[in-house]
């Protein structure tokens, strides 16, 4: 154990000491930020785009309505530019159609002669981004002047329409077995999401250099150096820890940094961040999938990394590893839509997946602990099997050097 532990240390402290460590260390939370917060930061010193709506207005009544009501809901980044086609309708329509053509206008709209008892517009555009103008600014706008009329049609009195289109109010209650209290919707979902991201970018990118690792001493042929002194399940179990270590460190900085910003009112999204709502429950788990996913993927890159002579050669390889962690990803609005559905059930517990989904449903839903255990249990039997394993490719690797692997001896080395 003492030379497994001095492995350990090797590679820590190699880690920790470099200058790429520290800068991503320190520089680590504020990309992180810069991610959430930057769309959000930037939309709002970039403000709306102005646009140009050419309009025939049919009825002779719409069109003033709605220069009003775009006011009204602060769309005044949208000019509408009224076309007057007298009694030649098809050449207004022709003018109209030239002006969206020619980018004159943004975009064209034609409101019927009889709007308010067939409300049927028509809208010409030549960019999907006009299709963003229709939905959140004209369509709006429109459907309130017809509700509007038709309420006056019907002699509705004020009050009464007021109490029509009264909405919910809605106040969310996060309950414990201690106690309730006030909680937005979206932290639990947003707050999931960025400790999910950064189990994915640590997992993948420490779990990597153990692939890395091995390949470059392979290459200078200090591995048969340290062999040895050490057998190969030892030299690679220091090798992981030690990584494995450095990374922890990493995200102990970055969760620091997460808890003291939100500590100074952080919002993300119009939501205040409040980690104080995260139980012991989800940072304990955080750790638990942060620490497995993380044993569970380098011991399967290491294994690679022994097969292999370059990192050309262990591309075709790791590219298909790499994707255990891209496809929960890609399924995670799965998980928070359907968090208790028997396919996101199933998903969670697949290892491979189970560091992003299983975290996932804990931080939108309270899923039943058995099966937060069970998946608990199958990554370590994974961690187990996969430990054996990339010892078993290691010391093929070692016999094998300057070949090329294939599938075929991997599947050879695998069973031993």
């Amino acid at each position: 154990m003492n030379k497994v532990m001095i492995v350990v240390r090797k590679e820590y402290l190699e880690r920790v000491k470099s200058k790429a460590f520290l800068i991503g260390t320190l520089i680590g939370p504020v990309l992180m930020g810069a991610m959430i917060l930057g769309p959000t930061l930037l939309a709002d010193v970039a403000g709306d785009q102005d646009r140009t709506v050419a309009v025939i207005d049919h009825s002779g009544e719409v069109l003033d309505q709605l220069r009003a009501m775009l006011v009204d809901l602060d769309e005044e980044h949208v000019t509408l530019e009224a076309l007057d086609c007298g009694s030649d309708v098809d050449g207004c329509l022709e003018e109209l159609k030239s002006l969206v053509l020619g980018e004159g206008a943004d975009a064209g709209l034609v409101i019927p002669a009889d709007y308010y008892d067939r409300p049927e517009l028509t809208f010409y555009n030549t960019a999907a981004s006009a299709i963003v103008l229709r939905e959140d600014s004209l369509e709006p706008a429109l459907n309130r002047i017809l509700r509007a009329e038709r309420f006056r049609r019907h002699d509705l009195d004020p009050a009464i329409q007021s109490e029509l289109m009264a909405r919910s109010s809605w106040e969310s209650r996060h309950l414990t077995e201690e106690s309730d209290s006030e909680q937005s919707g979206e932290v639990g979902i947003i707050g999931g999401i960025m400790m999910v991201m950064i189990i994915y970018f640590m997992v993948l990118v420490y779990g990597q250099q153990n692939l890395t690792v091995v390949i470059e001493e392979k290459s200078s042929r200090m591995v048969e150096v340290l062999l040895a002194s050490l057998r190969p399940e030892e030299l690679m179990m220091g090798k992981v820890l030690g990584i494995g270590l450095a990374a922890l460190t990493q995200v102990a900085v970055w969760t620091l940094a997460g808890v003291v910003a939100a500590g100074q009112g952080v919002a993300v999204a119009g939501s205040q961040i409040d980690l104080s709502v995260f139980g012991p429950w989800f940072w304990f788990n955080f750790l638990v999938f942060f620490l497995l996913g993380y044993f569970v993927y380098a011991s399967l890159y290491a294994g690679i990394g022994a097969m292999c002579n370059s990192v050309q050669d262990a591309q075709q390889f790791s590219g298909t590893l790499t994707m255990g962690m891209v496809l929960p990803i890609m399924l995670m609005m799965l998980i928070i839509k359907t968090p208790d559905q028997p396919l996101a059930t199933v998903l969670s517990l697949i290892p491979l997946f189970s560091p992003i989904l299983m975290f996932m449903r804990i931080s939108v839903s309270n899923p039943p602990l058995w099966q937060v255990v069970l998946s608990w249990v199958l990554l370590v039997l994974t961690i187990w099997w996969a430990s054996r394993t990339a010892g078993r490719l290691f010391r093929a690797g070692i016999l094998l050097y300057g070949t090329s692997p294939t599938w075929g001896s991997l599947a050879r080395a695998m069973r031993g």
